[in-house]
């Protein structure tokens, strides 16, 4: 994992902490626990409606049913690199995974512990080959179609109904549609409990309001706007040293990516192009969004921005790392990312207090909308062995720990207090949210804000919620503070605008060509696109590459496609 993907994901995992945006299917999906070792379960993010715990254990037999006699259940996952628990404690042995096991009356052995995601992956591949796997374990896509295909799971259709708490179904219900759950069905069966990836890991534009000040400059709105504004930002010394040495638009060689920093995926959505993502045309066709007319006229507009310099010169040879140096030592003030890049950014701010950067929902389309794609809605899958004596316990143990996760059990909030222990020493790293889980917590510290009342707030809002509020009270002054009212406010906010307008693939996930064939295809459409954007080939070149595409893969893949998308059934449990 390059240091760019790995720190992106320990900013999300700490915003969000159980959902990786920004991390569906791509390479930031299942990002090493390590990285989130250090954040707290107090320290999630998430909205939830009251469930009265006591009441729910009363019921004869439910999610929160404490078994009468012991049972034990067999556990294979991906371990903890740099795990922080206090001397003594183990991934095997702690407080988490006691107060689970004491609630329940389950026991907890873990049949292997991987550290190393691509170890981890070996190992559950090998254990599929075997036909005996472990009761439970944490899949990716394909290891989850294998265990079907191979008859292996147990179905968990009638259990999910009967087991889950109410908190559970609610972040599933969030997703409209279903649409995350589906992804865990087979034949209207439900044979896996998908992750779920949050909503709002789409590139904002952030921009020095400072700069835009000094140069007498207007938030801009449109393409034309960001353009003028890069082009005063590299050409009018708005830092004000009187050197040449701030640059326009930041950029990053991957140009699309989902909750990546620094690409270009608002300049393609503004012309209703959807690079790496599926659709059906007018005609009912699937369509692949980087072979579209739309993408053609957006890489024609990048060329001409590289060519004029509007768009860092540099870019192509330009490490992640040195993006964000530019960032922190004042030298760029425009640039794309998602909401989260406000701890990133807030490293200028700590070497120029006067810095004042500002996400905006921009550029906007002709209708004045910043049209997005969400994130894929899942791309991990917790499953349960056919063989498992309790299948059900699977699904006792998830909503048990996140009482504890969210705090809502008020033992929870004693465990690891203020020891900053990682959430992902609780059994099941399976990460759970709301949809909106940044956008519904917005009227939570407007509120503090308006009247400064932080009484009978959740426990699990209180850390955020202060630094909001102590930000607001005193600018600037707690980098800390000012970084998280920066990303979970300011920008916040912005991903619940108005202005956004979601549109939605007919397709996530991968066929059997993408497994075989994507990495080349994904090279040949970054590489051409690259090539034109910095005026290396010509756009004619675009058209050779959708065919070319076309013919060694993509045609084949988008009926593969089709054929899903026309068989997809699914039935509501009964």
């Amino acid at each position: 994992m390059n240091v760019r993907t790995r720190w992106v994901g320990i900013m999300l995992c700490a915003a969000v902490a159980l959902s990786l945006t920004a991390c569906g299917s791509n390479n930031l999906n299942r990002i090493n626990q390590g990285d989130v070792a250090g954040i707290s379960a107090a320290s999630m993010n998430s909205n939830i409606a009251p469930i009265d715990s006591n009441t729910a254990e009363a019921i004869d037999d439910g999610p929160f049913k404490k078994y009468d006699q012991p049972i034990t259940i067999s556990l294979g996952r991906q371990g903890i690199t740099g795990n922080n628990l206090p001397d003594g404690d183990t991934l095997e042995s702690n407080q988490y995974l006691k107060y689970v096991e004491d609630r329940l009356n389950v026991k907890v052995k873990y049949d292997f512990s991987v550290e190393d995601l691509d170890a981890y992956n070996q190992k559950v591949n090998l254990t599929i080959a075997s036909g005996d796997i472990p009761d439970m374990m944490v899949v990716d896509e394909q290891q989850f179609k294998r265990l079907t295909k191979a008859g292996l799971l147990a179905d968990l259709t009638k259990v999910y109904e009967k087991y889950s708490s109410p908190l559970i179904k609610q972040y599933y219900a969030s997703y409209s549609g279903d649409r995350v759950l589906n992804t865990g069905r087979v034949d209207g069966k439900l044979y896996a409990l998908p992750n779920t990836n949050i909503d709002g890991s789409y590139q904002l534009l952030w921009m020095r309001k400072d700069w835009l000040d000094k140069l007498g400059l207007k938030l801009p709105t449109t393409l034309e706007d960001v353009m003028t504004i890069a082009r005063a930002f590299k050409d009018r010394d708005p830092d004000g040293n009187g050197e040449p040495d701030t640059v326009g638009l930041l950029g990053d060689q991957s140009l699309v990516y989902d909750g990546l920093f620094f690409t270009f995926d608002p300049v393609f959505n503004m012309y209703h192009s959807y690079p790496k993502n599926w659709f059906k045309d007018a005609s009912g066709n699937i369509v692949y969004g980087s072979t579209t007319p739309e993408t053609k006229q957006a890489l024609v507009q990048l060329s001409q921005m590289y060519k004029e310099g509007l768009i860092d010169q540099q870019f192509l040879t330009r490490k992640w790392e040195d993006n964000v140096g530019l960032v922190s030592s004042g030298k760029a003030g425009i640039l794309f990312a998602p909401w989260f890049a406000g701890w990133m950014i807030s490293d200028s701010v700590k070497a120029d207090p006067n810095a004042e950067w500002l996400p905006l929902a921009a550029p906007l389309d002709s209708d004045g909308k910043r049209n997005v794609v969400p994130s894929a809605p899942a791309g991990t899958f917790l499953v349960v062995s056919k063989k498992a004596a309790h299948p059900e316990a699977a699904l006792k143990l998830l909503s048990v720990e996140y009482e504890g996760i969210r705090l809502i059990d008020p033992a929870a909030t004693e465990l690891y207090k203020g020891k900053g222990v990682g959430w992902a020493n609780y059994p099941l790293n399976l990460q759970l949210d709301f949809q909106d889980a940044i956008a519904r917590d917005i009227p939570v510290y407007e509120k503090v804000i308006k009247d400064g009342d932080t009484m009978n707030l959740p426990e699990r809002l209180i850390p955020r919620v202060n630094s909001v509020l102590k930000n607001y009270r005193d600018p600037k002054k707690d980098i800390t503070a000012f970084a998280d009212s920066l990303a979970f406010f300011t920008a916040g906010a912005v991903i619940g605008s108005d202005k956004i307008t979601k549109v939605e693939p007919i397709f996530y996930g991968k066929t059997e060509t993408m497994a075989k064939r994507g990495v080349y295809l994904d090279k040949l459409e970054n590489e051409t696109f690259l090539r034109i954007i910095t005026g290396a080939a010509p756009i004619d070149d675009f058209d050779k590459f959708v065919s070319t595409w076309k013919k060694i893969g993509g045609d084949t893949i988008a009926k593969e496609i089709d054929a899903i998308v026309k068989t997809r059934r699914f039935k509501q449990p009964s």
